[in-house]
């Protein structure tokens, strides 16, 4: 069994290290007396990391009726070939890469509506990125629904001003499910509603209004 701790105390040859609950009943349930530690130097993949992109793969798997195996050795090939990266182990890589893999793998299933085991808003680490693939594909970044709204933050488009003629570029959106789109303006606040799914507006550049087709493009 793998588990994670926070190190309390370390004490000459003693280490105390605080685990959770359930690796506490595994251990006096199966009498365990030794134990392996990987000691973190803050520069490595971390533990949440890796249960991050690996959840992720067996989501892809499933979706695409393959062995997590398969599809691990198939995505770390297309991700270095894509970002002209270095062959990499998930077991020692380090966090700047293990954050770009993840993301890779995370705008895959944007990109493919690939049903996902927990939000991908709770698993993403690169939250403009995944705004950003989400506002392109037109996906609610709370629940993965495709043919999402663009809420426009902190502003009423609409409401006194055409839509279609006014320009959009600069203004911060967020993609959401009709569903979601009314529950945020019953809820209140728009900033608690953010803050409570880890995500943040994203500014519209001209390429993004362009494609999503919103409002006028001023002349260049």
């Amino acid at each position: 069994m793998k588990v994670c701790g926070k190190i309390l105390n370390v004490q000459n040859d003693v280490i105390t290290v605080r685990v959770q609950a359930d690796a506490q009943n595994w251990c006096l349930d199966h009498r365990a007396r030794t134990v392996e530690l990987r000691l973190d130097d803050g520069r490595s993949i971390t533990a949440e990391q890796r249960r991050k992109i690996y959840a992720t793969i067996r989501d892809i798997a499933e979706w695409m009726g393959d062995t997590p195996d398969a599809v691990k050795v198939y995505f770390k090939w297309s991700f270095c070939g894509d970002e002209e990266h270095e062959s990499f182990s998930l077991s020692n890589v380090d966090r700047e890469t293990a954050t770009a893999f993840l993301t890779y793998l995370i705008d895959f299933c944007i990109q493919n509506g690939v049903p996902c085991s927990d939000p991908l808003w709770d698993r993403c680490e690169d939250v403009e990125r995944y705004m950003y693939a989400c506002v392109m594909t037109r996906t609610c970044c709370i629940t993965g629904k495709k043919n999402a709204q663009i809420h426009h933050a902190f502003t009423r488009v609409g409401m006194g001003r055409n839509r279609n003629e006014i320009c959009h570029i600069g203004m911060t959106v967020v993609p959401l499910a009709p569903d979601i789109h009314t529950m945020l303006h019953y809820s209140g606040g728009e900033a608690e509603f953010y803050e409570k799914h880890h995500i943040v507006p994203i500014a519209l550049t001209e390429k993004m209004c362009k494609h999503l087709h919103l409002g006028r493009i001023p002349a260049s």
